[in-house]
């Protein structure tokens, strides 16, 4: 593992296809999330809602994410990259301070209309090797971006019906300084050069929106479910959102959606 220490240097190894099919098997990295971080988790979500507040003992799926834990310790920051679609499973439990563990390998990588993705599977997991939650995102490889290409805007309008309704404020969970940050999507200029209106916002705190939402429905039962989310469009900090919940037999759709414009859409599943 080439950046093992803290902080990562500003200099980092940009990921490509062929540096990623070149190890293509990453981790185990250990790691802990501290009592402190995981206040400030919870701070932010309740501070950015006017729901009635939850506070989470356990740690909430964006603090268990791996992937990036994983491929920073052989990679340096993760620069020049973005989520475009995510499967996650959660299975269990974890809480602050305790010991966890992530590995991660690459499936593959594809060239879609001028650009590179990478699918790569995580697992998150206690010591003993239980699996706390299981990560399938598919990363948007800005550095190896055909010249040129810029994002295009989509509009999908929300016509679907919903049970449930949570409004958000967008946020950032942390402060993306562009000078120790190079070419960073998190960043105003990096990201207006790929099309984006501004910084794109970690896509981590979506998911704990979505979990927020299922908890408030499901209690319990929340810690056991599969997140599919084939649709991720951008929304920026300040924009006002709702999270919305439609039941199925076995779980639900949900979306985001901004005004009645969808920007994200997918599907929980109770396991």
């Amino acid at each position: 593992m080439k950046y093992q220490g803290e902080p990562k240097p500003i200099e980092y190894d940009p990921l490509t296809r062929a540096a990623l099919e070149a190890q293509p098997e990453l981790g185990p990295v250990h790691f802990q999330v501290s009592s402190g971080s995981h206040a400030k988790t919870n701070l932010l979500l309740n501070q950015h809602t006017s729901a009635e507040p939850v506070r989470y003992e356990t740690l909430l799926p964006s603090e268990l994410w791996g992937c990036a834990r994983v491929l920073s310790q052989y990679f340096g920051r993760l620069n020049e990259i973005a989520v475009s679609k995510t499967t996650w499973e959660l299975s269990g439990k974890a809480y602050p301070e305790e010991e966890l563990t992530a590995s991660s390998r690459l499936l593959r990588t594809e060239k879609r209309k001028g650009l590179s993705f990478a699918l790569v599977e995580t697992t998150t997991s206690t010591v003993s090797g239980t699996p706390l939650l299981k990560q399938l995102d598919e990363l948007l490889l800005y550095h190896q971006a055909q010249e040129g290409w810029r994002y295009q805007e989509r509009e999908v309008p929300d016509l679907e019906p919903f049970e449930t309704s949570i409004p958000r404020t967008v946020y950032f969970r942390h402060s993306w300084n562009p000078e120790i940050w190079k070419n960073n999507i998190h960043t105003d200029e990096y990201a207006r050069k790929w099309g984006y209106h501004q910084a794109l916002p970690e896509f981590i705190m979506y998911l704990d929106w979505i979990f927020d939402a299922v908890y408030r429905q499901e209690q319990e039962k929340a810690f056991a479910s599969q997140l599919d989310l084939p649709l991720i469009l951008p929304v920026y900090e300040g924009d006002s959102i709702t999270v919305r919940l439609q039941r199925l037999e076995q779980g639900f759709v949900v979306r985001l959606v901004k005004g009645e414009v969808t920007r994200l859409r997918g599907k929980v599943r109770l396991l």
